[in-house]
């Protein structure tokens, strides 16, 4: 193999989980590549501390992507947590690489890590050592790469501080360019990182551990103080407003399929309702929604350019934008005709209107949540969830009277106040949703935790204990047909919680547990608190004093960030949660001072105060005319049979118009996967505008039928696909039309006439090459028997007379092989060489598929 990523790296990635994850090359992936005036580029690695399919489906990564490669003198690339066994191949000498240019991340003036959530702080470090950088902040040249991170962990940085540089605390739009443009200047000059820090300090969003220290007094914690006079905290960055932010218009299409694979448009930040358990909710306020037009536009030119078939509008609380139905019923009327679905993630009860309901099941249903968080009117009340039980059984009933057949009830175990009487409630109200209809009900409890900057966070985190008890109470009782209770790990919980509420001084024991193995541990079946509680141990903590309540007098580990919100209102928000009383949303009630908005009139449309953002809403109105494009055609296929005409069904035959496609797959396609590459083809078909017929049913997909899979590494000239199209279109224009990644080439295209006969597989030719003399005469042992066992742990026994139809050498190094196949398929090629030539496994062979006979 001899493409970018090199036949060592090829070679390697054919023995781990799904090779597609580290390749890069993806359709809209475009690193910056123009210097700046001086000729100088910045190389940014931005850095997910997660798997490719997790890593994948963050906006805030797309946006960063975005927002660096259009700016002339940076080129950002993309880099994830490799996967364990992906990772045992790193430890053996290759560094962790970028997925661009597959550069070091030593190579990089700036690593940027996205903070998204505590249990992936192993990664983080675990990524920085196999990038070749030493994990502790200060054991790191002034030469070598700046370590950053921004995201909602960042709104307390000190259990990361021993190992980050900088962090980017708040939005990045208005300010990353800024800070950026001072650590250009800075590795351009190659300067000590100290003048960097100088400089950087002060500016909204930045915290740089280096200038300040946790001070400690008898074992009392007296705050973070500041050392550089003039820099006493890191105050937040805002995005004044969405109205033409950085925002993708070409997202990348990825090769693995990741957790959201859809277009993602952000419709609005912020939310005002005042969760007082949801941290995001205070870290992104005010609320500033994105007008419709630009929704629609950004929407639009992410479906053509990707061939995505589903959309979400994503926001805190997506019901919550003041033009949302006008918005939904705009962009289903122009996209509902081309099969495209759309996602609302983040809808509020109370905002589920039947128009929306409606709109969203046109095409197909992409899944219905609903989040009542506590099940009893009380419990609703001290955390601030203004909805009763009629609002959430009116929107489950809703939901089933549109035809969905599964529900998501989402609620928190843990919160202040709780008692067994409302864990009890869970059970009751996911049976009330139950008996409105036969639907599977799928019940989610998290546990709660105290995050910074939020009303509860001096409440005390829940121990493992409490947390297992209340899970088994909770299964026990809703261990009933048509209910799936599912409950996080307890351990996993607190381990979030000290990560989310601790200091600089879990920064060793963070350490140790990543040294000791620690990998992915949000993923359950990964998780080690046995490592944790060693770790804990070890520097003298327990477990019981990191998990306590705080007291409102004393200092938090992560008081000198922000504020997001004045400390004030979050104390007269806990004593409110603590009498469960409402807190009305500042929209519809006025002001209610949470400092958020810095004296900002209340959705207020004027330029901001000189302090402060103030709340915007989308505008309505005649940017809802767009001139669009022609639609991409995909829908049911149109045409019918001749009457008394005689077809024969089979999977690529039914109404419409068929076109035969051969293509040739190499180079770094060889290593997607069967179901990727009909992924890749589905995206492409979409992308051309073709009229392709779709299936009935749940959820139609494109009319696509491959007549062999090909195994993952195997090169071939000669692949057959079957796509049924709506309305007559000649093979070249359906060939001119379709767009493919690099290694995908359309060697022909055919028309199929109405009613003919079933296109059947009968042979398959290979080519097998050996760098050594090995095929000189005749086979030794044309009459074996092969077995094996396939990837799918199946024995699988072969009588190769059966098989082997054709068998002559080109020349000593080089073999023609063609098998037969049949209903029970068709032995692998270099098996088939091995046994045939009495071959060790050990022997390099290499096969190319060169042709597909048919019947």
């Amino acid at each position: 193999m001899s493409f970018s990523i090199g036949p060592e790296m090829a070679e390697e990635l054919l023995t781990v989980e799904r090779p597609a994850r580290y390749l890069g090359s993806e359709p809209g992936a475009r690193p910056g590549t123009e210097p700046d005036e001086r000729g100088f580029l910045l190389r940014v690695a931005l850095a997910f501390p997660e798997v490719y399919e997790i890593a994948h489906s963050h906006l805030g990564h797309k946006i960063l992507y975005h927002l660096l490669n259009h700016q002339r003198g940076f080129s950002a690339e993309r880099v994830y947590a490799p996967w364990p066994d992906y990772e045992r191949k790193l430890l053996s000498g290759r560094p962790l690489r970028s997925l661009e240019s597959q550069a070091p991340l030593s190579d990089f003036h700036v690593v940027g890590f996205s903070l998204q959530y505590e249990l992936s702080y192993t990664n983080i470090l675990n990524m920085i050592a196999l990038g070749g950088l030493n994990p502790r902040r200060r054991e790191r040249p002034s030469s070598a790469s700046l370590i950053v991170a921004g995201g909602p962990g960042a709104a307390n940085p000190e259990p990361l501080a021993d190992f980050v540089d900088l962090f980017f605390v708040g939005e990045a739009e208005d300010a990353w360019l800024g800070d950026f443009s001072l650590i250009k200047e800075w590795a351009a000059a190659k300067a000590p990182k100290m003048e960097l820090y100088k400089r950087l300090a002060g500016r909204p969003g930045v915290y740089i551990p280096e200038l300040f220290e946790p001070r400690r007094e008898n074992g009392r914690f007296l705050g973070v103080q500041p050392l550089l006079p003039g820099y006493e905290r890191a105050t937040r960055a805002t995005v004044a407003s969405l109205a033409g932010a950085p925002f993708p218009d070409c997202q990348i299409v990825p090769w693995v399929k990741p957790v959201h694979d859809r277009v993602v448009v952000e419709i609005a930040r912020g939310c005002a309702r005042g969760c007082r358990f949801c941290q995001a909710g205070y870290l992104y306020r005010p609320v500033r929604e994105r007008g419709l037009a630009e929704i629609l536009t950004l929407a639009e030119r992410n479906l053509l350019a990707t061939g995505y078939d589903e959309a979400a509008f994503l926001s805190l609380s997506a019901g919550d934008h003041t033009q949302i139905e006008p918005l939904v019923t705009a962009f289903m009327g122009r996209w509902a005709a081309s099969g495209v679905a759309l996602s609302l993630p983040s809808l509020r009860v109370k905002s589920l209107s039947p128009t929306l309901a409606r709109q969203i099941a046109r095409v197909r249903k992409t899944g219905f949540t609903i989040a009542p968080e506590a099940a009893t009117a009380r419990l609703r009340a001290v955390i601030n969830k203004d909805l009763t039980e009629d609002d959430l059984l009116a929107a489950s009933h809703a939901a089933f009277s549109m035809g969905w057949r599964t529900l998501k009830l989402y609620f928190m175990a843990g919160l202040p106040t709780e008692t067994e009487d409302d864990l009890l409630a869970m059970v009751e109200l996911a049976q009330k949703v139950k008996k409105q209809s036969r639907a599977q009900i799928n019940i989610s409890v998290a546990t709660f935790i105290p995050k910074p900057h939020t009303p509860f966070q001096w409440l005390a985190a829940s121990s493992a204990t409490e947390s297992r008890s209340r899970r088994q109470f909770l299964t026990t009782l809703s261990q009933r047909p048509g209910l799936v209770p599912r409950t996080g790990s307890p351990e996993g919980s607190v381990i979030e919680a000290l990560l989310a509420r601790g200091d600089r001084r879990l920064g060793p024991v963070l350490e140790a547990v990543w040294r000791k193995g620690a990998r992915f541990e949000a993923w359950s079946e990964n998780l080690k608190p046995e490592l944790w509680q060693e770790a804990l141990a070890d520097q003298g903590f327990e477990l019981a004093d990191l998990l306590a309540a705080r007291d409102p007098a004393e200092p938090l580990p992560w008081d000198h960030v922000g504020p997001f919100v004045e400390r004030d209102f979050l104390l007269r928000e806990l004593a409110k949660a603590q009498k469960a009383q409402i807190t009305p949303d500042c929209r519809q009630a006025g002001c209610q001072g949470c400092g958020a908005c810095q004296g900002a009139s209340v959705m207020s449309l004027a330029a901001p105060p000189p302090k402060g953002v103030a709340p915007q809403e989308g505008q309505p109105g005649a940017e809802l005319a767009l001139a669009a494009p022609t639609p991409v055609e995909i829908g049911p296929a149109k045409n019918t049979p001749v009457k008394g005409q005689k077809t024969r069904p089979h999977p690529e035959a039914g109404p419409g118009h068929r076109i035969l496609l051969e293509f040739a797959k190499t180079g770094i396609m060889t290593l997607l996967g069967h179901l990727e590459m009909v992924e890749v083809w589905k995206k492409a078909f979409r992308r051309s505008g073709l009229p392709v017929a779709a299936s009935q049913g749940f959820h139609p997909q494109p009319k696509l039928s491959f007549l062999t899979a090909l195994p993952l590494g195997l090169e071939s000239h000669s692949e057959l696909m079957v796509v049924t199209l709506n309305q007559p279109k000649p093979a070249p224009i359906v060939r001119s039309l379709l767009t493919l990644p690099e290694g995908l080439t359309i060697i022909r295209a055919q028309f199929l006439p109405p009613g003919g006969p079933r296109l059947k597989v009968a042979s398959i030719s290979y080519l097998i090459e050996s760098d050594t003399d090995l095929f000189i005469g005749q086979p030794l042992h044309p009459a074996a028997l092969l077995s094996y066992t396939d990837n799918k742990g199946r024995e699988r026994a072969f009588l190769l007379t059966d098989f082997v139809l054709a068998c002559a050498p080109t020349d000593p190094r080089t073999l023609a092989l063609t098998l037969a196949v049949r209903n029970e398929g068709s032995p692998k090629p270099l098996a088939v060489t091995r046994t045939l030539y009495g071959l060790g496994p050990d022997l390099r062979l290499k096969a190319t598929k060169t042709a597909t006979n048919l019947a």
